[in-house]
C-alpha cells in the first residue's frame, strides 16, 4: 500500500515535470493541446516571447531561437517514440536541464533570473489549474 503511494506520488512528479516541459515550449500557458502547432511553431512563439519579457538583444535572438528549436524538436522525437513514459520523463527533465544550462550561457544573469521566475511562476499556475481541475470532478 505504502509503495504504492510512494510510486503515485513520483509518477505524479514526473508528469508535472513533462506538462512543464511541454508548457515552457509556449508563450502562454493557455493555448489549447490543438494550438500546439509543431516545433518550428511553438519554438517562434517562445522566442518571441522571450524577446519581448527578456528584451534579448539582436545578437542573443538567433542563440536563443536556435536553441529553443533545438529542444522543441527533441520534443516531438520524444512524443512520436515508443520509449516507456518513465524513461519519456527522465529525458524530458534532462532536456529542460539542459536546455536551461545553454540558455544560461547565452542571457545576462539578470535575463536568465527572470527565466527562471516566469518558469516558476507557470509552473506553479499549472499545478493550481491541475488541483482545481481535480477539486472540480
Amino acid at each position: 500500500m505504502f509503495i504504492n503511494f510512494i510510486k503515485n506520488v513520483v509518477i505524479k512528479k514526473c508528469f508535472s515535470n513533462y506538462l512543464l516541459a511541454i508548457i515552457m515550449l509556449l508563450p502562454a500557458a493557455n493555448l489549447s493541446a490543438q494550438k500546439l502547432g509543431d516545433a518550428a511553431e511553438r519554438s517562434a512563439k517562445l522566442t518571441e516571447w522571450m524577446r519581448i519579457n527578456l528584451t534579448l538583444t539582436d545578437e542573443q535572438l538567433p542563440t536563443v531561437r536556435d536553441i529553443n528549436l533545438k529542444y522543441a524538436k527533441k520534443m516531438d522525437a520524444l512524443q512520436t517514440n515508443s520509449l516507456p513514459k518513465s524513461e519519456k520523463l527522465k529525458q524530458i527533465t534532462d532536456n529542460d536541464k539542459a536546455k536551461d544550462k545553454e540558455l544560461q550561457n547565452v542571457l545576462t544573469n539578470t535575463q536568465f533570473q527572470t527565466y527562471l521566475s516566469k518558469k516558476q511562476e507557470i509552473k506553479k499556475k499549472f499545478k493550481e489549474n491541475l488541483k482545481q481541475r481535480r477539486q472540480a470532478g
